[in-house]
């Protein structure tokens, strides 16, 4: 993966990044291209994985979960098959939103979607909790949200 230069294409990337839905007309204007060649770029851009996908960025209000907590957790132990595991168990955890494999103090950083501070708590004692190898974890409740990126 090579980072893109082309100051054209950076262009094209912010501005499908505000709005995946313009049209090519509408991009095309904004960077100053065809939309010919507003499309093969596009289509560049998706082939070499720097497009990774267009989504729609639902509120989590809107799904009745507006708590966000952010989930810092530290891990028994570090072999191989255990973070393996752990890496498993995220991904198959509907509350989990995301999670990093981070450095400093902790491993992992997990954003998960609430409904309540009741629904957090049987998360972290009846999911969180049943992992193996779980060694601890500190939760830091999200007051403001400034800036997301779609």
């Amino acid at each position: 993966m090579e980072k893109i230069t082309d100051e054209v294409n950076l262009k094209l990337m912010r501005a499908l990044r505000r709005d995946s839905q313009q049209s090519l007309k509408e991009l095309a204007a904004q960077v100053g291209k065809s939309t010919t060649a507003v499309h093969e770029r596009i289509q560049k851009l998706e082939s070499q994985g720097a497009i990774q996908g267009y989504h729609a960025h639902i509120a989590p209000w809107a799904e009745g979960k507006p708590l966000t907590v952010f989930v810092a957790i530290r891990l028994k132990a570090h072999f191989q098959d255990i973070i393996e595991g752990f890496m498993r168990d995220m991904r198959q955890i509907e509350e989990v939103q995301e999670w990093f494999h981070v450095t400093g103090g902790y491993d992992y950083m997990l954003r998960v979607q609430m409904k309540d501070m009741a629904d957090y708590q049987r998360f972290l004692t009846k999911k969180l909790a049943a992992l193996p190898n779980i060694g601890t974890v500190q939760s830091m409740m999200v007051l403001e949200t400034g800036k997301t990126l779609t």
